[in-house]
């Protein structure tokens, strides 16, 4: 049912699949795949056919693919016994419409290899792919996204099957965490909006996690105002750094910025209280290593950190300070070490 021909002045060039198949068939426009896809799932009801879109000359009961280097001569029927598909939509009752041939009557697609095509094609003779331990499954993914074909355990065969089951791990990853960000981080990020923040920064811990800061004595935690949500699934879920991938090309793919995903020590209980012997209060926390997701929204990130230096006054800051006004307090000091500078110097003044 399948021909393969070496083409001996064929343009595109082997190995070069992988990446967005969508844009890179120059006889199947991304627009007619839209409307063929809404088609194949039931989106979109029957339509005209389009008389600007050439139809194919070659004989009717085969046809001929242009992958790459070759040249595949397949069965219409072959591929019309799978009409959920790309190919079998494509080459159906709206053939003229949604496939567009060159002048020798050829179908090409240039960005999928011929040795993935080769492998998708076993779909149509035998409904199974079978992948060499060498092939790149991802490409196999892509091609199989691309053709609307199933991947999963029934249609796929692969001789890799750590490689398969990464990429199965990858399309579960990003439908769970696309719940996730629906379910619950889209919430904080809403809060956090209304406050007229532009970014946030999310611990996620885990259900038996117990916070209880000291209110007078606060842990070091920087800058940023950290937030935090309890939920097991989540925590487990982002433990994995395959996962915190999948989680940055889906926030990515939203539109946000500045995307950090990781493990950190996050603050969650007093561990003990030291009175120093000048009288100042040293608080140390227990920390466990939880993830975090940070990001921004910001669209004017280089314009609202602009300073027009030639409209900004300079000042003199004090020398000396009155027994009756705290001093000024250095920079990068955290909590604890405020309280001790200010004892000191409060102390150095009563000496004086």
């Amino acid at each position: 049912a399948v021909v393969s021909t070496q083409s001996t002045g064929g343009s595109g060039s082997e190995g070069s699949g992988g990446g967005s198949l969508a844009s890179s068939s120059t006889s199947f426009p991304s627009s007619s795949r839209t409307t063929l896809v809404n088609m194949i799932t039931g989106k979109e009801g029957p339509v005209e056919e389009d008389p600007s879109f050439a139809i194919l000359k070659s004989q009717p009961d085969t046809i001929t693919i242009h992958v790459g280097s070759v040249r595949f001569l397949l069965y219409r029927a072959t591929l019309l016994a799978h009409p959920k598909t790309m190919l079998g939509g494509m080459f159906g009752e709206h053939m003229d419409r949604f496939t567009q041939a060159d002048e020798a009557g050829e179908v090409k697609f240039e960005s999928v290899s011929p040795e993935v095509f080769r492998a998708i094609l076993g779909y149509y003779t035998d409904s199974q792919i079978k992948v060499p331990f060498s092939m790149n499954m991802y490409e196999i993914k892509e091609a199989c996204d691309f053709f609307l074909i199933p991947f999963n355990t029934t249609t796929v065969i692969a001789k890799n099957l750590a490689s398969f089951m990464n990429e199965l791990s990858n399309d579960g990853a990003k439908s769970k965490f696309k719940r996730f960000l629906k379910e619950d981080i889209v919430g904080i990020m809403a809060a956090c909006a209304a406050r007229g923040e532009r970014e946030c920064h999310i611990v996620c811990l885990k259900e038996e996690d117990v916070v209880d800061w000291d209110p007078e004595y606060p842990p070091p935690i920087g800058d940023d105002q950290l937030l935090f949500l309890k939920k097991n699934e989540l925590a487990k879920f982002l433990k994995y750094i395959e996962n915190r991938e999948v989680a940055k090309a889906v926030l990515m793919e939203k539109g946000l910025i500045k995307i950090r995903l990781g493990i950190e020590g996050f603050p969650t209980m007093k561990e003990k209280v030291k009175v120093k012997p000048r009288g100042g209060i040293q608080v140390s926390y227990f920390y466990v290593q939880r993830p975090f997701i940070a990001m921004s929204w910001e669209k004017e990130e280089l314009r609202s950190r602009h300073v027009d230096f030639m409209n900004v006054s300079t000042c003199q800051a004090p020398q000396t300070t009155s027994g009756d006004q705290d001093p000024p307090i250095p920079q990068n000091l955290n909590a604890v070490d405020e309280i001790e500078f200010v004892e000191q110097v409060r102390e150095g003044n009563a000496d004086q």
